[in-house]
Parts: C-alpha cells; sequence; structure tokens
C-alpha cells in the first residue's frame, strides 16, 4: 500500500533529521538490518588488481606461447606478499609478447596480458629447452579475444563510488560489499524501534479465561512480527478499555519509539477508545497552526481488518519542532489484525526502514474460488503441500501452475478474522477479489514474512 509505504518514509526523513550528527561505527558482523548514516563509497577498486577469471594461462599476443615458468612461484609470492596481491602484483616481471604464465582463478595477471586462455582449449608441446602453449583446434575463437577471462581492476566498483546511499538499511550482500571494498565497520542510525500498546478489559495472559474473556493473542507473536522486519521492541504496554488511560499511554509511548503498534479498540462503538482518542488529536491538531497529528487511514477497504487506522502523531524533539511518529491502530481480533499488519504495517516499516516498497506478486490459483463482497487476504497453502482441502464447492480439480516447477494456491481453514489456526497453516496471504476466480487465473499474493 504506497499511502502508508510514503507515511514511513515522511516519518523516516523527519527521524533522519532528528538524528543528525548521532551516528555510530558498527562492525560489520553486527550491522545487519541497521540503517546506514552516510552514503558507503569504496574504499579501493574492486577488484584492487587485475585478476584470472579462469585456471590457464595468461598469454601476451597470438598462439603459440612459449612458457615462462616464473609463473608458479610468482604467484605464490602474490598471495604470501606482506600487502597481498595487489602489492605483488608490481613485482611480477611482465608478460613479454610469445609468452604464457600459468595463472589460477583469482590470481594476479601480469602486465602485459592480453588475455587468458582456458588450460582445457590448449595442449603443450615440450621443446629441447622450452615448453609451447598451443590452442586445440576446437577452442572457440572466442577465446582470443582481447581481455579475454580478465577481471580488471575496479570493474565492479572505483574508489570513491557510492555502494549505498544513506538511509540503506544493511542487508548480507551489502555487508558483504563493503567489506570487499575495504570498511571494517559501517556509520549507523539508532535502531529503528517500536512500542506495543495491548488493549482491553477481557484479555488474559494466562490460565484457562472465563466466558467473556479471550487469552491474549499479541504479546507473545507481534514483537517477535516487528523484530523479523528489523524493529527492536522497546517498550510493551498493557492496558483497560478507558478513554483517558488510552490517551495518556499514547502521548508516553510517542516519546519513546518510532513507531507506535496498538491492539484493540477500533471500531466505532463507545467502548472503542483507540479509535476514538486518534480522532480527537486529528480534529484538535487540525485547528492548531501547527497540526502534529492527523489521520492517514480511517478504515480499510479489504476484510478482514476493515477497523484499522493509521495516523501520524507529533514527537517533540530537542530542537522544540515536532516530528511525526506512525502510530498503527490494528484490531483486536487476531487473524484481522496480522492481516492489517501484513497490508498497512509491512508498507509502513519498509518506508521507516528505507527499502523500496514492495514488488507485487502473483500466484496461480488452484481452484475456482467466488467473488467476495470485499477484497479478502486469507492465509493459503500450494496445493501440493499437506493439509485438507477446504470444504465446498471448489467447481474444478486442483490446476497445475502455469510455469514448470510453480505452485497453485489454496485458501487454508479456520481463516475467521478471531482466528490463527490458519495462519499457523499458512505459507502465504492470498488476496481475493470482489469477481469470480477460475482455477489457474493468477491472482495478488503475500509471502509470509517470517
Amino acid at each position: 500500500m504506497r499511502l502508508a509505504y510514503d507515511t514511513g518514509a515522511e516519518a523516516a526523513r523527519a527521524r533522519s533529521s532528528a538524528l543528525a550528527g548521532s551516528s555510530a561505527a558498527v562492525p560489520l558482523a553486527d550491522a545487519f538490518g541497521r540503517t546506514l548514516a552516510e552514503d558507503l563509497r569504496a574504499l579501493f577498486d574492486v577488484p584492487h588488481y587485475d585478476s584470472s577469471a579462469m585456471d590457464g594461462y595468461a598469454v601476451s599476443g597470438p598462439p603459440p606461447w612459449t612458457l615462462d615458468d616464473t609463473g608458479p612461484r610468482d604467484h605464490a609470492a602474490a598471495q604470501a606478499a606482506p600487502d597481498g596481491p595487489q602489492r605483488a602484483a608490481g613485482t611480477l616481471p611482465e608478460l613479454e609478447p610469445g609468452r604464457a604464465r600459468t595463472v589460477v582463478t583469482g590470481g594476479v595477471v601480469p602486465a602485459g596480458t592480453s588475455g587468458v586462455v582456458r588450460r582445457e582449449y590448449t595442449h603443450s608441446e615440450s621443446g629441447e629447452d622450452d615448453v609451447r602453449i598451443v590452442m586445440r583446434p576446437d577452442a572457440p575463437e572466442s577465446e582470443l579475444e582481447p581481455g579475454r577471462h580478465v577481471r580488471r581492476s575496479g570493474r565492479e566498483a572505483a574508489r570513491g563510488d557510492v555502494l549505498a546511499s544513506a538511509g540503506r538499511p544493511l542487508t548480507p550482500p551489502l555487508l558483504a560489499m563493503a567489506g570487499i571494498s575495504g570498511h571494517d565497520d559501517v556509520p549507523v542510525l539508532p535502531p529503528v524501534t517500536a512500542a506495543l500498546l495491548l488493549t482491553g478489559d477481557e484479555v488474559r495472559t494466562s490460565g484457562t479465561p472465563a466466558a467473556g474473556e479471550v487469552r491474549d493473542a499479541f504479546e507473545v507473536q507481534l514483537p517477535h512480527v516487528l523484530r523479523a522486519a528489523g524493529i527492536e521492541v522497546v517498550a510493551v504496554r498493557r492496558i483497560g478499555d478507558d478513554r483517558a488511560v488510552t490517551r495518556d499511554a499514547l502521548a508516553e509511548l510517542v516519546d519513546l519509539a518510532d513507531v507506535i503498534v496498538t491492539t484493540g479498540g477500533t471500531g466505532r462503538s463507545d467502548a472503542d477508545h483507540v479509535r476514538a482518542v486518534l480522532q480527537e488529536e486529528a480534529r484538535e491538531s487540525s485547528s492548531s497552526s501547527q497540526p502534529s497529528s492527523r489521520l492517514v487511514i480511517d478504515e480499510l477497504g479489504m476484510r478482514p481488518g476493515h477497523p484499522t487506522l493509521l495516523a501520524l502523531r507529533g514527537r517533540d524533539v530537542p530542537a522544540g519542532t515536532s516530528r511525526p511518529v506512525p502510530v498503527l491502530a490494528l484490531p483486536g481480533n487476531p487473524l484481522a489484525a496480522l492481516a492489517a499488519m501484513r497490508i498497512v504495517g509491512s508498507a509502513v516499516l519498509r518506508g521507516l526502514r528505507g527499502p523500496d516498497p514492495e514488488v507485487p506478486l502473483t500466484v496461480p490459483a488452484a481452484q475456482d474460488l467466488p467473488a467476495e463482497k470485499v477484497d479478502r487476504l486469507v492465509p493459503a497453502r500450494p496445493a501440493g503441500s499437506a493439509g485438507p482441502v477446504p470444504p465446498g464447492d471448489p467447481g474444478t480439480p486442483p490446476a497445475p501452475g502455469t510455469c514448470d516447477h510453480e505452485d497453485a494456491w489454496l485458501p487454508v481453514e479456520h481463516v475467521a478474522s478471531n482466528m490463527m489456526r490458519g495462519l499457523t497453516m499458512g505459507r502465504g496471504w492470498l488476496v481475493l477479489p470482489t469477481r469470480p476466480v477460475r482455477a489457474g487465473e493468477r491472482i495478488a499474493f503475500l509471502p509470509l514474512e517470517w
């Protein structure tokens, strides 16, 4: 959802400004998921020396070539040199025209090399005083193209190149690139933080609940959902259904975290205080000369999760200004809350942490599916995986995937808004549209995030 992503990105820009100058250098091994505080630049050329992409011979000029037997000794010296292969490369004798020198993949290519030929495309002829390297008749002509199989210095990155811009989260490949280009640590912003506000007089955290009560479904899972998204949970508050307490709790948490996630209280009854407080604050702020709170999403056009809200609430910073903190208000029904978290929450968190918006995916439906009244998000599994097929009249047998090795998907059972069992069996989410779907037709799909 682009609106939710843009909301997170807006908060991220204000957060970056507020945290300017508060970065810390973190070792690469500890930096996964953290956000770059500065542009990441290559400290030297990558690769930092000309090297061979194949096992074979560095050659100079056209064949045949006389084998220069200094190659193996110089290769060993290159690997053992105090400053590594780059220093040793300068000590290798230049390869003269008509000469060849043995090289291995990743080994230093001497100056004067016109290309590298693979060993399997050559054979050797021994003479009285030397060995000649000759191309096999079946060797492709491309093997003698200038620069063939040579990895030139700086081909991947030149010294000073920007490898990633400030604001990017550090992924495993990006951490590897940082190391390859000379970094031992990286400057990062403090981690993005979240606070949870769990509401409801009827919620019990242990034992067997009485009639009218329910066991908590959120404190045991939402922190893990947030951590899987790279968010650090810094506070969890549990409150009853009271409007003044709800307002005070939100005011407290907005100063503790970069995003607030609430559960329950998003309906439209007199007992739904989260919705009431967020709406009141938005109205009060709109009449102010410097609005600090606003509603971004008042409800969703989907089920489950229809009464979800997304708001921005002002957080005072030392300079006396206010920066927006997203407040994601999830319904109290557990599947509805997780569906809304996947649609809205994921987009907000991506915007906050820096990745690009999520790329939509589709999968083929395994069977005919009826039209829904509104778009419906349901846990689903591949048709070939273990588990019962949901009851009903599918109309057709499961359809094969439309691509080789591609699974067709179908909804699982137990997917009412108050249920969790379906999601425990699901391998992803299907977005069922407001029109009938035929078996084999591609429909929107969201992978699980844990």
